[in-house]
């Protein structure tokens, strides 16, 4: 399985003020101190106004991290997503929608910081993991030291995001202003509009099988459900980007293995196991982006494929398991059917 902790580096800030924003066309409300915000576009935030305290937050929390690029402290592209964002950098920001709770310095949901807290889908083991209680529950109840300050927890958590997801800060800011999407925080003109048919052909070159085992559960990186579905499929079968998107690599030696994750304009999804890559950076549906294989904890080859939209779906499908969210992933199953054939897999399961 595909979770995600240690990420790229921690990006943030302490300001003062809590900043309201309403964008009644993606149906978000925001709540602020003062009053209601307009919308900022990317071009408002080629040279953001970045509160004196930043540069020194942004130093602690990479050093703090463990694992975090020391130059991200000086890259122009982290006050920019920040300023994009609207938040002000404030670790007061809050804001609601359908189903979905962001808040923060880099405004993401309580789930996206979930996928990025834990030990899962690291490089490094030993790395800081950030406090589940903090993140989730708010940071008054937390020891306030220096890695368990607001500031650093919210960069560290951002940071990561951004190495997950795009690999490097002006990668991801090239995606905002390819897409309008950094996270599922929706900024016009984003569209917040669910989608019944996210994936356009099958993951895994077909004839392929799989189970509905989302929520399964599994002990490697300590007990954990099963974040998305195993398609089980002979070595070195390729893997194609299901949509268009950008496709990032990384590597582990202990859980998934290579996998890649394919950023789109609905969502992402990741695939596990790799035997090696294809074709990265931006792709379209189609392109082979790696190939079937059994590296990290794999028993067996397969691909272990996770959904993740940014727009939750009003009707969610239940695993057997139980299961309709885990993180900010919801079950790939009903999705599969549509482009795989729904092929059951004739194996138990394959590993994470």
């Amino acid at each position: 399985m595909l979770q995600t902790a240690r990420a790229g580096t921690a990006l943030g800030s302490v300001c003062c003020g809590v900043l309201t924003v309403i964008l009644i066309a993606a149906g978000l409300s925001a709540t602020t101190q003062t009053a209601a915000a307009a919308t900022i576009t990317p071009t408002d935030c080629v040279n953001p106004k970045v509160p004196d305290t930043f540069r020194r937050h942004l130093i602690t929390a990479i050093r703090v991290s463990g694992n975090l690029p020391i130059r991200w402290a000086d890259a122009p592209n982290i006050p920019r997503i920040i300023c994009w964002q609207q938040t002000r950098f404030s670790t007061d920001f809050h804001a609601g929608g359908y189903k979905q709770q962001w808040f923060g310095v880099f405004a993401m949901s309580r789930r996206e910081v979930k996928t990025v807290m834990g030990p899962w889908l690291s490089n490094d083991r030993y790395e800081l993991i950030l406090n589940p209680k903090c993140f989730v529950h708010g940071w008054d109840a937390c020891p306030h030291t220096t890695a368990n300050t607001r500031s650093a927890q919210q960069l560290i958590a951002g940071l990561r995001w951004i190495w997950l997801m795009y690999g490097h800060p002006s990668t991801a800011w090239q995606h905002i202003l390819r897409t309008g999407r950094f996270n599922s925080y929706p900024r016009p003109p984003a569209d917040v509009t669910p989608t019944h048919d996210p994936l356009r052909i099958c993951p895994v070159q077909r004839p392929v099988f799989y189970n509905d085992d989302f929520g399964e559960a599994r002990t490697v990186g300590g007990y954990h459900p099963h974040w998305g579905n195993d398609i089980v499929a002979p070595s070195g079968r390729p893997i194609r980007a299901p949509f268009d998107g950008l496709a990032v690599r990384h590597s582990d030696d202990w859980f998934a293995g290579n996998y890649v994750t394919v950023v789109g304009r609905e969502g992402y999804v990741r695939n596990g196991h790799l035997s090696r890559f294809g074709t990265l950076g931006r792709v379209q549906a189609g392109t082979v982006i790696g190939y079937v294989g059994g590296t990290g904890d794999a028993r067996d080859p397969h691909d272990h494929f996770e959904w993740h939209p940014w727009n939750v779906p009003r009707t969610l499908h239940r695993s057997p398991f139980g299961y309709t969210r885990i993180t900010d992933a919801i079950d790939p199953y009903p999705f599969l059917n549509k482009v795989c054939m729904g092929m059951r897999s004739p194996r138990a399961s394959t590993g994470e």
